[in-house]
């Protein structure tokens, strides 16, 4: 078995988890990603809640996602971070 694939221009990757729900890992995420867009990092986040994804409420969110021609998913961009939500491709 190999290790990890590398993601072409990532450096580091930092992953917020619980198993219990409500424990404020959206929130923990973002004031992170806030902080090191702050120190001027290019940052990428990703929320892949699908019960109940916060990012793009937290964030502020005005916009709808867009694809590209080839349906690759243009991230949005608030604060120097660019995010993705599962919020912005569920119907509520």
């Amino acid at each position: 078995m190999s290790g990890p694939r590398a993601i072409s221009g990532v450096k580091h990757i930092v992953a917020v988890a619980s198993g219990k729900g409500g424990v404020g890992k959206s929130t923990v995420a973002v004031n992170l990603a806030l902080r090191d867009a702050c120190a001027r990092w290019r940052i990428g986040l990703m929320d892949a809640d699908r019960l109940r994804p916060s990012v793009a409420m937290m964030v502020g969110a005005e916009k709808a996602v867009t694809l590209t021609p080839e349906r690759r998913i243009i991230p949005l961009e608030r604060f120097g971070i660019r995010y993705i939500s599962m919020a912005l491709f569920i119907k509520r």
